[in-house]
């Protein structure tokens, strides 16, 4: 991802951030709305861990999250699962004068004195004068009128520069790039697990859980280092004790946290040689179907992030 050098403008004193979500917008909408609450709820309370406020505005799949703090609201944003991406926006009105001008101050912030090439990528939502096509070329326009064609050059497919345009509306959002976020479906949008950590992989076997929506309950029973379980916390505001009790009966546990299955964080290998868990309760394999180089691969990503 580049450096957007146009966060730092001395304006931009409140950043707000466009968040997109993608398996959320699937459900029908009861679900959809009920999720959408609960992956607010999560913003809401990861922010509030951290003292920093921040408001949350919804629109038809979309958030849009503004703090004092953008640093730790992309940080607490790109780790909230339920979001695909996110990036941080200018806002003005659907005039396509005020996107114009804006785009212009963009421009500005990142053009180097040999000049740039550049590309408008605009779309819309709702009724305006102008199609999404005509309104890159009013934008592109501006741009070059303002610093002249031979020090802004348009280029579609190669550009140094790329302005986004999101209309919705009355209302405009500009970005130049997106953060990644680890999609998957927000935190206690389904039910409560009892997460096993036996070795480093259960790491990745509890992530994996949390991202299609579970609330994991740890039962610690590895002699990791305490800094491994940790690395999870970012990735889970409702975060609880760590249990360690070694002898307990798995029902027993599940039944005191209100927990309504376990999570293995064993292999297929391991699966057909080990003795099998006795439970009543549903038992999840999330890493059965991945082979040793994955695990390793993803478990190394998940623990540099």
């Amino acid at each position: 991802m580049q450096t957007n050098k146009f966060r730092d403008s001395a304006y931009r004193e409140r950043m707000t951030f466009l968040v997109r979500y993608g398996e959320i917008g699937l459900k029908g909408r009861p679900v959809r709305k009920r999720f959408e609450s609960i992956l607010t709820e999560n913003i809401n309370r990861a922010h509030s861990l951290l003292g920093i406020s921040c408001i949350i505005e919804k629109e038809p799949g979309r958030l849009f999250v503004s703090s004092d703090d953008p640093n730790c609201s992309e940080a607490i944003l790109s780790r909230s699962f339920g979001v695909v991406s996110l990036s941080d926006v200018v806002e003005t009105s659907s005039d396509a004068h005020d996107i114009s001008e804006r785009a212009v101050e963009i421009t500005r912030e990142n053009i180097p004195d040999g000049g740039i090439s550049f590309a408008v990528r605009a779309r819309r939502t709702g009724n305006h004068e102008y199609t999404s096509m005509e309104l890159a070329s009013i934008i592109g326009g501006e741009i070059q009128k303002t610093f002249g064609p031979e020090k802004a050059t348009v280029s579609l497919s190669s550009p140094e520069l790329e302005i986004f345009v999101e209309v919705r509306n009355k209302r405009a959002f500009l970005f130049r790039d997106s953060v990644k976020g680890p999609g998957g479906l927000p935190v206690r949008s389904q039910g409560r697990v009892l997460s096993v950590i036996e070795d480093k992989k259960s790491i990745l076997s509890t992530w994996l859980m949390l991202r299609r929506g579970c609330n994991a309950v740890i039962l610690d029973r590895s002699d990791l280092d305490a800094s491994l379980l940790k690395s999870l916390v970012p990735w889970n505001p409702w975060w609880g004790e760590v249990l360690s009790d070694e002898d307990a009966d798995f029902d027993d546990i599940l039944s005191a946290n209100s927990c309504e299955g376990i999570a293995l964080g064993w292999t297929l290998e391991e699966f057909n040689s080990r003795d099998k868990v006795v439970s009543e309760s549903p038992i999840f394999y999330p890493l059965i179907g991945m082979d040793g180089t994955e695990i390793e691969g993803r478990l190394n990503a998940l623990l540099s992030d």
